[in-house]
């Protein structure tokens, strides 16, 4: 907030001592003007060893609650990650006397003070706590060592309850050597940030990176974007991935006419694995924060994948929420996915095009087919059944991308080729924007009524709400799309056993039988690309007290449409 500092200078034959009065009351307004507003939380954060051990010492000043008890959140559980209280270190009031109790089932860090206190000094240390190596899973525990930090604003800064809405938070990093990179959501290279009037969800929702983080930088309509990344990678070099970042988010933006974000930054943390590849990212303020596999397993393309959905989520699943979080799954996340396919072949990302686009299309179709709650109802996608099982959790990618492909085409024919779901999803961002709308299914309906032709709420009861599947062989003749009418889809052929440790039934008739796998045997070893027909399942078993191995490729044949990847069907879909 700018303050304007209006004054007015009188003369007067007075005698000197009434021309020093307003002098001096001059004086302490121009001075008062100059001072910048005192934050409400300051943060300190330095380098420290302790028995020999890298950590990293945060000093806090916030204002005291005057009845002589201060609570600060630091969540002992976040994100899938337990026992977080276990990478704090000392922790010691320094400015009054007093003591620092724990309450890890509240994610609290209580402090006792005297009454009537204004302010507090808080000290903690935090620190690594595990040193078995990276993982899928470690990566969202802070990571500190002699080389680089990596953490999340949740385990990372602990926050006074008091502080809610909106406050002005300073850090200070300058006790880091300067060869020492500082990056995160909010900056890059700066030792003292001032975060005004900053919100404090979103404040809480950050990653701060520090070492050996390499930074690439560059601007997008005078809006700045940066890729911070360390080690050596094996699949791809740091230009390529920084060029899919700035054409993703350029592509993005001109799609939704939305540049103004004025900061945002990817950070890339590569950690070993040598069976397959893997990558996860995670949307944050001003940034997205992933993790990828660095083996010759990774390629670009999977980086194109990532960076196009994830980065696609600041618009439908952030701008554009959901009213009820699961149950519009299949828009918030189907969605997203349609357009990433849609986004990487229409603006070539990457040399990809229309070939790309009907591949991806095709592989969904056949996903969704082969799925054992393919025909669920929406209702079935609840918290426990998503976050607890594969094909649930999959299952609003698939039926959402697909209904959203079924509804541009028709949408295209509706209109003769002068309205598409671009039309749809710019009318939703609008609402979003200039009215607060969230995605729900009755706004849904209503809206789409009017890019329809009738009957829309029937048709969406039919294939969203009961989990109905589109027929897809109809709209492909109704587009004169050359496609085929079988296909492979995955089958993996056998069922674990809870545990993961045994197999609990077999498909008689399936490859997986063919191979040779039966009920009961014991499984010590196993490689399964999930969903995927092109790689092979390789299982080690145990039976009889032998030892056997088998390898198959997860496919059936089924009567599934396909699109044919032609230059014809490519034109007709607009690519």
């Amino acid at each position: 907030m700018a303050f304007l500092c209006v004054y007015r200078v009188y003369q007067s034959n007075q005698s000197m001592f009434k021309r020093v009065l307003p002098t001096a009351l001059l004086a302490i307004i121009l001075f008062s003007c100059h001072q910048k507003a005192e934050p409400d939380i300051r943060y300190v954060i330095a380098p420290v060893v302790v028995d020999s051990i890298p950590q990293l010492q945060i000093k806090m000043t916030f204002p005291a609650n005057p009845e002589g008890t201060t609570v600060l959140s630091f969540p002992n559980e976040a994100w899938g990650q337990e026992k977080l209280f276990g990478t704090l270190g000392k922790m010691q009031l320094l400015n009054v006397e007093g003591a620092v109790e724990k309450d890890a089932e509240n994610g609290q860090i209580v402090l006792i003070h005297p009454k009537g206190v204004k302010k507090l000094e808080f000290e903690y240390v935090l620190k690594q706590d595990f040193d078995d190596g990276l993982s899928t899973i470690r990566i969202y525990r802070p990571i500190i060592n002699s080389t680089y930090f990596h953490a999340f604003s949740h385990n990372m800064f602990m926050v006074p309850e008091q502080a809610a809405g909106h406050q002005n938070i300073i850090l200070d990093w300058s006790s880091f050597p300067k060869d020492y990179t500082v990056h995160n959501s909010f900056g890059s290279q700066e030792r003292v940030q001032e975060l005004k009037d900053m919100d404090m969800d979103l404040f809480g929702n950050a990653i701060f990176v520090g070492g050996d983080f390499r930074v690439l930088s560059g601007d997008i309509q005078g809006n700045r974007i940066s890729l911070a990344t360390r080690g050596e990678w094996v699949p791809f070099q740091d230009e390529d991935v920084f060029q899919v970042l700035e054409r993703t988010l350029t592509c993005q933006r001109n799609f939704w006419n939305d540049h103004s974000q004025e900061y945002f930054t990817v950070t890339m943390q590569p950690f070993p694995q040598e069976n397959g590849s893997s990558f996860q990212g995670t949307g944050l303020t001003n940034s997205f924060a992933t993790s990828v596999s660095n083996n010759d397993l990774t390629d670009i393309g999977q980086m194109v994948y990532l960076f196009n959905h994830e980065l696609m989520h600041n618009w439908i699943g952030h701008t554009i929420t959901n009213g009820n979080e699961e149950e519009q799954y299949w828009f918030s996340e189907g969605f997203t996915e349609y357009y990433t396919f849609k986004n990487i072949a229409a603006n070539h990302i990457n040399g990809l095009d229309g070939r790309f686009f009907i591949d991806e299309m095709n592989r969904t179709i056949r996903d969704l087919y082969a799925s054992s709650v393919g025909d669920v109802p929406n209702s079935e996608i609840n918290y426990d059944h998503f976050w607890n099982n594969y094909e649930y959790s999959k299952l609003p990618y698939w039926r959402g991308t697909i209904f959203a492909f079924y509804l541009d085409q028709k949408i295209k024919q509706i209109s003769k080729g002068q309205q598409s779901l671009d039309d749809v999803m710019h009318h939703i961002y609008r609402d979003a924007t200039t009215k607060d709308q969230k995605l729900t299914h009755d706004y849904f309906v209503d809206l789409m009524e009017s890019y329809w032709n009738g009957g829309f709420g029937t048709f969406f009861q039919k294939h969203i709400e009961e989990g109905q599947k589109l027929d897809l062989e109809d709209l492909f003749i109704e587009l004169d799309l050359a496609y085929s009418t079988e296909s492979d889809i995955y089958e993996l052929g056998f069922e674990f056993t809870e545990d993961r440790k045994g197999i609990k039934s077999v498909i008689e008739g399936s490859k997986a039988w063919e191979a040779g796998i039966r009920e009961g045997d014991a499984v010590f070893s196993r490689s399964i690309w999930q969903g995927n027909i092109e790689k092979e399942v390789e299982l080690g078993v145990k039976r009889n007290g032998e030892q056997l191995h088998f390898s198959f490729y997860p496919v059936k044949k089924a009567k599934v449409p396909q699109m044919e990847v032609t230059v014809g069907n490519m034109e007709k879909l607009g690519f």
